[in-house]
This record gives structure tokens, sequence and C-alpha cells, in this order.
């Protein structure tokens, strides 16, 4: 059942781009909004359930706190980093550069978590590798060049949105057994807001946004979060970064029908590819 949480939550994920079209406002202004609305949410969902007392399962180390504290910090980080890439280089070089997150998960699990990759997991990772190549590669009309250093700025901000994202996996991960999901949301997207909050002062806020920021804030920032951090509870962390290559198939399926944007026969292939693998990981689990 956790797969299909986080299957459930990544599907949702990849319909941000819809909103984002729709929303004329910096990366980092819609980032703090979301999280405010999210945040204010899930505040008043914690006091009214009481759940504030009962927010951890049981008593954790002080270690375990600060994993607590840095799983907004990586999520933001990921975000600003995403979107940086996106606006500098191409967004094939975008989006394969941030996809290096199952890879960093599979160099850092074994250390940071202890946990073993089976056969299935690389076999997994390389067809969905594979797939998201031959995705990226069909994607014809995205293939402006961008020169010189900016380009390499951008490539090298998608890597490191990859490696920002893997460490939240890992966090999420290690912490989803003592906290509660809604206590974990919370605290994310309470931070994140704090964070951000001096830097959005100077830029206005249109009538016509809010009903997108909001829609962000209680869909993709609340649901889709409490679905993937209980999905962790039994789902291991290499296999929720592989099972994260289901974003892209969802994107492309949701640009075809509000944008009409028609993925070639090669694209198809690499999506095949892709659901392929989250089914090995799938079949592996039930055996």
């Amino acid at each position: 059942m956790g797969h299909f949480k986080i299957i459930a939550a990544i599907l949702i994920w990849s319909s941000l781009g819809i909103f984002i079209r729709k929303i004329d406002l910096p990366n980092h202004c819609i980032i703090f909004y979301v999280s405010l609305t999210a945040g204010t949410l899930q505040f008043l969902l914690l006091s009214l359930t009481g759940l504030f007392t009962k927010a951890r399962r049981f008593d954790s180390r002080p270690r375990n706190a600060l994993f607590l504290v840095l799983s907004p910090l990586c999520f933001m980080t990921n975000a600003l980093l995403f979107y940086f890439a996106f606006r500098n280089t191409t967004i094939a070089n975008a989006v394969l550069t941030h996809y290096t997150a199952p890879v960093f998960v599979a160099i850092l699990a074994p250390v940071l978590l202890k946990e073993q990759i089976s056969r299935t997991a690389w076999l997994a990772i390389l067809i969905s590798s594979v797939g998201l190549w031959l995705i990226l590669s069909g994607t014809g009309e995205d293939t402006l060049q961008v020169e010189g250093k900016r380009e390499l700025m951008g490539i090298a901000a998608g890597a490191l949105s990859g490696l920002a994202y893997a460490f939240l996996i890992l966090i999420i991960r290690r912490i989803a057994h003592l906290y509660s999901s809604l206590f974990i949301t919370f605290i994310q997207n309470g931070i994140v807001a704090m964070v951000l909050l001096p830097f959005v002062f100077q830029i206005p806020l249109q009538r016509h946004q809010i009903p997108y920021l909001l829609t962000m804030g209680v869909v993709h920032s609340t649901i889709a979060p409490l679905l993937y951090v209980q999905g962790f509870r039994s789902v291991k962390a290499n296999e929720a970064a592989i099972l994260g290559y289901f974003e892209p198939v969802g994107a492309a399926v949701l640009a075809l029908i509000f944008f009409h944007e028609v993925p070639g026969a090669v694209s198809l292939i690499g999506g095949a590819l892709i659901l392929f693998s989250g089914y090995l990981i799938l079949r592996s689990r039930v055996r």
C-alpha cells in the first residue's frame, strides 16, 4: 500500500507545471505562498485534533529532531536549484541532471540508512534511466541551446538539485517512524515560509493568482506530502526514488490534455520503460 501512496503523491506533483504556468511570480514567491497556505492548514489540523501533543510517535534523540529541521531546508534547496536550472539551461538538461537523485540515493542509502540494495532495484534504476533518456530525447521542441557559463551553471544546479532531493528522501525515510506525517509536513512548510518571508515583501500578489496558490497549498503541499511520508513507512528510500520516475510520465499525459503537447514514439517507449521499472519494484515487494 505504501508504494501506491507514493505513486499517488508523485502523480499529484506531476501537475505542478500546469499551475506554475498560470502564476506570474518569481519561484521563491510561489514556494513561500504555497508553504504558508499549507503550513497554516496543517497547524489548524494539528490544533483541532490535539495531535500537537502526539506529534511524535515516541521520544527520539536530539539528532532525529535535527533531521526534522533539515528536511525542509533540503526541500527548499532542491526546489530553488531545480527552477534555476530550468531558467539557465535546456529543459532536457535540467530534468536529466535532476534525476540523478536515484543514483545519489543508491550511493548514500547504505551509508546513512544501512539499507541493502537488491539486484531488482539496480535493474529498475538502469531501466528507468534509459526510459528517462528516451523521453528527454523525444522532446524536440525543447532543444534551445544555452551557451557559455550560464548553461554550465544551469547543469550544475540541476545536478545539485538531484543531490538535495536525494538527501530529502533519506532524511524522511529516517524520521517517518518517529513523527506523524502531518507534523513532518507542518514543520517543513513552516520553516520554508519563515526562511523565505523576508524576500517576498516587495513583490505584489495579484487576485487571480490566489486560487492557484491555495490549490497548490492544499493539494500539492498538504495532501501529496502526507501520502508521500506515509508511504515511506513501508517503502525503502531507493525504491521511492525509482517510483519518482512516474512524475515525467504523469506530466507528459497532463501536458497532452491541457496543452495538446503530443509526445513522440520515442517518448512513449521511454514512458513504458519507466512504468515497467515501477512494476519491477512493486512485484519484488509482494513476493
